[in-house]
């Protein structure tokens, strides 16, 4: 550990280097890094994006003879409250024994509505850095989330992922029965589909433990992730693109020149559903605001 001297910007806790004005990561061993910040968005699905059958958000379907009410599309209502365009306000840093806790309040563009984010880090042994997330939204949100996770941006270099969870294929919230746990890999290149309108894909659920690393071996990042309190387990996204740079563009070759793998760590996600040629998400599986908590273990490779 070093304590940053008076006026320091940078403050080192194991293999961890962290910018004190963000109090985001910066570094892990050899590798830049990132993060993490608090994302809601996700590129919107086909289903997302259709209004064809009735919303189960409006009105819940075992009390509508299984056919929601018109209403428009989650893609509408998400883009409505402008969580395509959220803005980040550090509220404090402090640095601690061993320890930086980091808050940091989120709001989305055309929202009164708020999430205050809280990242404990804490230094281990053998360079290991603990985190723990914990997400607290306000009271006022009325709609459901495409997601809520953090976003940490690793080099453009990592190349391979190897991940003890749910595999080999993606898998959602209203999907993730049908796959298998285990211990998987993939090219990061491989981990999504390639769909003629670029949208979310490749969502792993369920998620222990996962190692993206260099084609070389030479860096990378391991995290070891834990339930919550509830049970529940996150899931990951590792992409060459953003969700807001999927959003914008209308085809594959439409995509900007990649400069990072975008990793994503989520407490949870939306369902996807078929509404687009059937039904909506059911509610056990729509992503209503709600307290979430991560509990991560991160070491450089």
């Amino acid at each position: 550990e070093t304590y940053p001297a008076s006026g320091a910007t940078r403050l080192t806790l194991g293999d961890g280097e962290f910018d004190l004005a963000t109090g985001r990561l910066g570094r892990l061993g050899s590798l830049e890094v990132d993060g993490p910040r608090l994302e809601l968005w996700r590129a919107p699905t086909d289903n997302d994006r259709s209004d064809s059958s009735g919303s189960y958000e409006l009105a819940d379907p075992r009390l509508t003879f299984g056919t929601g009410v018109p209403g428009p599309s989650s893609e509408a209502r998400w883009r409505q409250a402008g969580l395509d365009r959220l803005t980040h306000r550090v509220r404090s840093v402090k640095v601690g024994s061993g320890s930086l806790t980091v808050v940091v309040r989120t709001s989305a563009a055309q929202s009164f509505d708020s999430v205050d984010t809280t990242y404990c880090w804490t230094e281990g042994a053998d360079g290991d850095l603990g985190l723990r997330v914990d997400i607290v939204p306000s009271a006022g949100w009325a709609i459901t989330w495409p997601r809520v996770g953090i976003r940490i941006d690793l080099p453009a270099s990592v190349t391979n992922a190897e991940w003890y969870g749910t595999g080999p294929f993606e898998s959602y919230p209203d999907s993730r029965r049908a796959a298998l746990v285990g211990r998987f890999s993939s090219l990061v290149d491989d981990l999504g589909a390639v769909y003629s309108m670029p949208q979310e894909t490749g969502h792993r659920s369920d998620l222990r433990e996962l190692e993206l690393g260099t084609f070389d071996g030479e860096g990378g990042i391991v995290i070891q992730a834990r339930p919550d309190t509830a049970g529940r387990r996150p899931g990951f996204t590792a992409s060459r693109h953003t969700p807001q740079e999927l959003d914008r563009a209308a085809h594959p070759h439409e995509l900007p020149a990649s400069e990072a793998v975008h990793l994503y760590i989520d407490a949870a996600q939306h369902g996807l559903g078929s509404r687009a040629c059937g039904l909506d998400v059911l509610p056990e599986h729509q992503l209503w605001p709600s307290a979430r908590t991560l509990e991560l273990t991160i070491r450089s490779r």
